[in-house]
């Protein structure tokens, strides 16, 4: 067996290989994939060097190497975003004593509010999830999103005896700051029915949680979903949040409502995502609450 590498030998690629054992088990494999992707050009560019000579005019270097005409605002601030996230990690753990990322300045984003997914792909999910080989699960699940503005995992960890289809209403667990944190979430008697029938036909299992997919089997699921039904915009499972969100705003909810049904830490969250509206959206809510 090759010997344990000393602090002073590690290379970025050890340190990227300890960072992904050290979050399995505690993120979703969604998670570990997005690093995956974003971690890459520091593996691929970087990998060999002695992370205790890296240096911040080496990671500067990497990110203005990466052509920005190839990806969107978003992906230039989500790699620069993993690579924060790795380096402070490693100083944390005592892996490096400086920090080579923590003067990268994360690049500009637009401001602009979240997409949602849109009514003609919800209706068309629908009726796709209803041909599928388990209809009533996938159907549930798509309820479920809907109705709630449950993050991936908290519909992924709903238990049975969470669950309280009488009153309408179940406690998801969900990542906040912090950790995870339970809140209540609330559905329609529609959804109620669909849940109704799922667990009746799912039966008694030793599996307590009442879709029996991980957060990952719920994305897969919803990727199979709108490659069926010809989805060409937002399809994920935050599309659902979006536009559960949106809606709320739409019809005159204050935003502190959906502060608290979206399972905000604080309003000013909220007003982040989704305080922006377009001038349509403004005439709209105007003239409903005038009439």
């Amino acid at each position: 067996m090759p010997a344990t590498k000393t602090l002073k030998d590690l290379t970025v690629a050890d340190v990227i290989t300890r960072y992904f054992n050290s979050q399995k088990g505690f993120v979703s494999e969604g998670t570990l994939e997005w690093y995956t992707y974003y971690l890459a050009p520091l593996k691929e560019q970087l990998g060999d060097k002695k992370v205790r000579l890296l240096k911040a005019d080496d990671i500067r270097s990497l990110y203005h190497s990466i052509d920005p005409s190839t990806h969107t605002p978003y992906t230039l601030f989500n790699f620069v975003r993993a690579w924060k996230r790795l380096f402070k990690w490693a100083t944390d753990e005592g892996l490096i004593k400086n920090n080579p990322a923590n003067k990268l300045r994360r690049p500009p984003v637009p401001k602009k509010s979240p997409s949602g997914i849109l009514d003609d792909d919800l209706t068309k999910l629908f009726e796709v999830a209803r041909k599928s080989t388990k209809p009533k699960r996938d159907y549930a699940i798509l309820c479920f999103l809907v109705d709630t503005g449950a993050r991936l995992g908290g519909a992924a960890s709903l238990l049975v005896d969470n669950l309280d289809l009488e009153r309408r209403r179940a406690i998801v667990t969900e990542k906040g700051r912090g950790g995870k944190k339970e809140r209540v979430v609330f559905f329609s008697q529609n959804t109620a029915e669909a849940l109704k029938d799922w667990l009746n036909e799912r039966g008694l299992c030793e599996d307590k949680r009442v879709f029996l997919l991980k957060p990952y089997g719920i994305y897969q699921l919803l990727r199979r979903l709108s490659i069926r039904a010809g989805v060409k915009g937002k399809w994920n499972p935050h599309a659902f949040r979006h536009a559960f969100a949106r809606r709320l705003l739409a019809k005159g909810v204050s935003i502190g409502i959906v502060s608290h049904l979206m399972g905000h830490s604080s309003v000013n969250v909220t007003i982040d995502f989704y305080g922006r509206f377009s001038n349509d959206e403004l005439q709209a809510i105007y003239d409903k609450v005038m009439e």
